[in-house]
């Protein structure tokens, strides 16, 4: 059932393409590096549990390896990644409030 449905097609796609680039074709394996708002977005997309919709059009091989990295990202311990130098310790913060629910 979907609890938030976007209405947008057009938005969605952009989207879920770029969520899916981000952790394929542009995966930098160090979140201090990522660009700060495809940090923010797989974190929220993480939160509201829809990463298993945004990767499930790949192919098997690249929907493992997108479903790997991003658990591995939401993974890390968000108080030991917010203090880390150029750190965005809110989106940090936010995950580490999204852990505890």
């Amino acid at each position: 059932m979907t609890t938030h449905p976007v209405t947008n097609t057009t938005e969605k796609q952009r989207l879920v393409k770029k969520l899916q680039d981000s952790v394929l074709e542009r995966w930098v394996n160090d979140p201090q590096r990522m660009d700060k708002r495809t940090l923010a977005l797989l974190v929220l997309a993480h939160s509201s549990d829809v990463l298993e919709n945004v990767f499930s059009s790949l192919t098997d091989d690249k929907y493992d390896v997108a479903m790997n990295r991003a658990k591995d990202l939401v993974e890390l311990d968000p108080e030991v990644e917010g203090t880390k130098h150029s750190a965005t310790e809110m989106i940090w913060a936010v995950l580490a409030a999204f852990n505890k629910s």
